[in-house]
């Protein structure tokens, strides 16, 4: 696999101890530690959870987006590692994988130069070359009975995470997704980017239900409305209609719910008010929100994984306001399937 592992000193590099508490960096588990060397010897171990971060902005840049969704990984990783482990989250839970390599199509993708007429065409073909990158990691970690949760890069990478799904779990018809989005990502089949990954998907048979939740009523073009009309199994609700969020949330799980077949759970991080990403809003969801998204949905649903992208912190201050949401949000979605698990 195509991956940078992370080992356990890197990570308590990035933990910092203190006297009389433990810190999640203190428990996770890492590639190697305890001489486990395989995906299916650490869910033997009592692993649950996989986190897998990918550290690229070339779909949002195929889409016309600015750059900065690269960073998210890196700016997720301190703050989770010093949550603390206690009786509500211990820890040993989360295999903590590392990221995919994707240093050489990130460093082609920024060398190409913007004014140029190919410069979409070019953004393309190297989303198309992160996608097989991508996809065969996931089938592994659900072939190995664990749950992926992807940090950083665009929302071209649903693509990827749902073919890998679908192929692991060796469905017919593809998985089930929710997606908490101003966007519904569902744009022309022009060549892959961050806007098109469930259209891709669902044309291509890894993407049966598809609900779009949250969606702004003067970001979401016509023609994809249009699309989203005559799709098959797909629904949306926009933020604009919520009346009230329990009651509507309800509504779109209710869409996707299925005995047999799990369902993603996807949130765009632009979709939370003033959250540094390439199409950051003055309105949106406020992260208690979110996080109340992520937590009914993992209660609700037999969730095949969580996918966090297009945060895209610049500074300090946004990458600390990042790597927090991030890190709520990941306890959330874990301490939610741990607690229906335990009951």
């Amino acid at each position: 696999m195509c991956i940078n592992w992370l080992n356990t000193e890197q990570i308590l590099n990035l933990t910092g101890t203190r006297k009389g508490e433990v810190k999640i960096g203190e428990r996770v588990q890492t590639w190697g530690s305890d001489g486990l060397e395989s995906l299916e010897a650490f869910q033997k171990n009592g692993a649950r959870f996989c986190l897998l971060g990918i550290p690229e902005c070339i779909g949002v840049l195929g889409n016309h987006g600015n750059p900065g969704a690269q960073n998210a990984w890196e700016a997720f990783l301190p703050a989770f590692l010093n949550v603390q482990s206690n009786r509500f989250l211990s820890g040993t839970e989360f295999l903590l994988l590392g990221e995919i390599n994707v240093m050489e199509l990130q460093k082609q993708a920024i060398a190409v130069d913007t004014t140029t007429g190919y410069f979409l065409q070019k953004m393309h073909v190297l989303c198309e070359r992160l996608d097989v990158l991508v996809s065969p990691i996931i089938k592994s970690i659900i072939e190995a009975g664990l749950i992926p949760i992807v940090i950083g890069g665009g929302h071209n990478n649903a693509y990827p995470i749902l073919k890998g799904v679908t192929e692991g779990l060796g469905l017919r018809h593809g998985v089930h997704c929710i997606n908490l989005d101003a966007h519904a990502d569902y744009r022309v089949m022009e060549g892959r980017h961050s806007g098109n990954g469930f259209s891709y998907a669902k044309n291509e048979g890894f993407l049966d239900r598809y609900f779009a939740f949250g969606l702004h009523q003067s970001y979401n073009g016509e023609n994809m409305l249009k699309a989203l009309d005559i799709a098959e199994n797909v629904g949306y609700h926009f933020s604009e209609d919520i009346d009230y969020l329990d009651r509507d949330l309800a509504k779109a799980l209710e869409f996707v719910y299925d005995r047999q077949v799990p369902c993603g759970v996807e949130l765009d991080m632009d979709v939370i008010r003033m959250m540094p990403s390439s199409a950051i809003s003055p309105s949106g969801f406020s992260l208690e929100q979110a996080r109340q998204f992520v937590r009914r949905s993992a209660e609700a649903l037999d969730a095949a994984y969580l996918h966090l992208p297009e945060a895209a912190p610049q500074n300090d201050l946004e990458s600390k306001m990042v790597g927090k949401s991030l890190a709520y949000l990941v306890t959330d979605f874990v301490k939610a399937l741990n607690k229906k698990a335990q009951s």
